[in-house]
């Protein structure tokens, strides 16, 4: 990815977080599929911090998003992210 993308990501993501933070309970599970609020919160904080440390650099940040998630391999990171 470049820097570009990056940070094009970055403003989704915090655009998203700002939505789930206002909506209720209910709705951030039925609208994002997640088992509930605070738990996707903390799924988009844990990119947003993966992205921030791509961005500053830091190499010792373990950042494979689709490991980090929980996904069996990169492909199905992409199938869920992407569709």
């Amino acid at each position: 990815m470049t820097r570009y993308e990056i940070e094009e990501e970055l403003d989704k993501l915090y655009k998203e977080l700002e939505t789930v933070k206002n909506a209720d309970e209910e709705t951030v599970c039925r609208a994002f599929n997640a088992d509930s609020k605070q738990e996707y919160i903390d799924l988009i904080q844990d990119e947003i911090d993966c992205y921030e440390a791509i961005l500053a650099g830091d190499e010792e940040s373990d950042c494979d998003e689709w490991d980090a998630h929980g996904f069996a391999n990169e492909a199905d990171y992409l199938r869920y992210k992407f569709g």
